[in-house]
């Protein structure tokens, strides 16, 4: 499951924090230098004092509570045109007269009939003897494919020489939500990936995605799952877009560290100060007490308590020259269905992550290391791979690009690996939605290097 920055004074509420992790979105932490003034450094978010919550709460959640009814009532009655409704304003959603055309296909991915939700994006006029390039998204925890329209409004298909695949990952979105048949701390992490990689390959074997003539968006969890399933499979991806990707590293602004601790940067000491997460919430996060469970438990509150973070998450879109006020209200819509639909997929996250976002094994220590095999991992695919890497950051991403950097020069150009990192301005760990038309630029300029 995706905030610019903001001091801890405004942070919401534990529910309202809850919705943010839901898409491992970011904070900032308030780092006092020698002169008094604040400098600012991305975290992942802590929780907040019953004091505040209860302050606070007249405002914490815009929506009306007849709009929550209504959304309660939709997802009820049609749950499916929640997402029906946000994919048809892209003007080729399932039209004809345009030079593309987009609609939804479920492929099956076990005996019992559970399968994968899909969005395809190709040329209007599909040539079947014309070889394509697959240009193929996989969101983040507790996310769906639905949150990335800003880029299939805008990415063109360059001489209907590519097609877009963008996919609910298994217990994901609109795929189904399987009884998810793991528990922490029961079962080991790498069974857990697995149980997600094996679908995700009858997904890319069935739809002919096992080919290398792909590049692979993957953001967050998404990027985590996703280069475990590149190890396993090499051939399958020519490049690898790793977005703002969960487990890499540890952060050395971690909430887990010490509350105080001094930083030497140069020219001055400073002094960072962070809350630490408290006993309760890491109990919680430990036992799949997952953020949605408040949208689930609420009734015909869901739909408003949803509104705390989809209301600043989304709010860009009302802000800029578009001013579209009918895609922010179904992405709304959309992301209620997402965060209320029976839990699956999601349970992941305690496998992965410690609570407040650090990696419970980061993957430079691990799958990105030459000692990989201390670790019970091969990693001979990712070493053999010919696979082209590309780490992309938010400026204000609080995910550590350095664990990246270090990826890149220890590991993967040491094993003759071509890999690079970038950094998107004006955006966080939701880097593709923030600033969406340098990140749609980025995309493009890695499309056009495979033609």
């Amino acid at each position: 499951m995706s905030i610019s920055k903001f001091g801890k004074r405004s942070f919401r509420n534990v529910a309202s924090k809850l919705l943010r992790l839901s898409s491992l979105g970011e904070k900032s932490s308030e780092v006092v230098g020698k002169d008094g003034s604040a400098i600012i450094h991305a975290t992942a978010p802590t929780a907040k004092p019953l004091y505040e919550i209860v302050r606070d709460l007249p405002r914490l959640f815009p929506r009306s509570l007849a709009e929550s009814k209504r959304d309660y009532a939709t997802f009820h009655s049609n749950v499916d045109l929640m997402q029906l409704e946000l994919l048809r304003t892209l003007p080729f959603f399932e039209r004809t007269g345009y030079n593309k055309r987009a609609y939804l296909r479920k492929t099956e991915i076990d005996s019992d009939g559970n399968y994968i939700n899909e969005l395809v994006i190709e040329p209007a006029n599909v040539d079947p003897n014309k070889k394509r390039k697959r240009l193929i998204f996989v969101h983040g925890y507790g996310a769906g494919l639905g949150f990335y329209l800003k880029n299939y409004e805008h990415l063109p298909l360059l001489d209907d020489s590519w097609s877009i695949h963008a996919i609910d990952l298994p217990g994901y979105g609109f795929s189904s939500r399987m009884d998810f048949p793991f528990q922490f701390p029961r079962d080991d992490t790498s069974v857990v990936c697995d149980w997600f990689i094996s679908r995700l390959r009858t997904l890319f074997e069935k739809r002919g995605f096992d080919k290398s003539d792909n590049i692979v968006m993957a953001h967050s969890m998404g990027a985590y799952l996703m280069a475990f399933y590149l190890n396993k499979y090499p051939d399958s991806v020519k490049k690898m877009v790793m977005c703002s990707p969960a487990g890499i590293s540890r952060s050395q602004y971690s909430i887990n560290n010490n509350i105080t601790e001094d930083i030497s940067s140069g020219k001055e000491e400073i002094k960072l100060k962070i809350k630490k997460v408290p006993w309760w919430y890491t109990k919680l996060w430990d036992r799949n007490i997952s953020p949605f469970v408040l949208v689930r438990k609420t009734g015909i509150l869901g739909s408003k308590i949803t509104s705390g973070w989809t209301y600043r998450r989304f709010k860009p879109i009302l802000l800029n020259k578009e001013n579209n006020y009918e895609q922010f209200e179904k992405l709304h819509r959309y992301s209620f269905a997402i965060f209320n639909m029976k839990g699956s997929g999601e349970y992941l996250l305690s496998f992965v992550l410690e609570c407040g976002g650090d990696p419970r094994s980061p993957l430079e220590n691990s799958l990105f290391s030459s000692d990989a095999n201390k670790f019970g991992i091969d990693n001979a695919g990712i070493k053999n791979s010919s696979c082209e890497w590309v780490w992309v950051y938010g400026a204000n991403d609080w995910m550590d690009i350095h664990g990246a950097e270090r990826v890149t020069k220890d590991f993967l150009m040491n094993n003759r690996k071509k890999s690079r990192v970038v950094t998107i301005p004006e955006s966080g760990h939701h880097l593709y939605f923030d600033n969406y038309p340098m990140f749609n630029s980025l995309l493009i300029d890695e499309m056009k290097s495979l033609q």
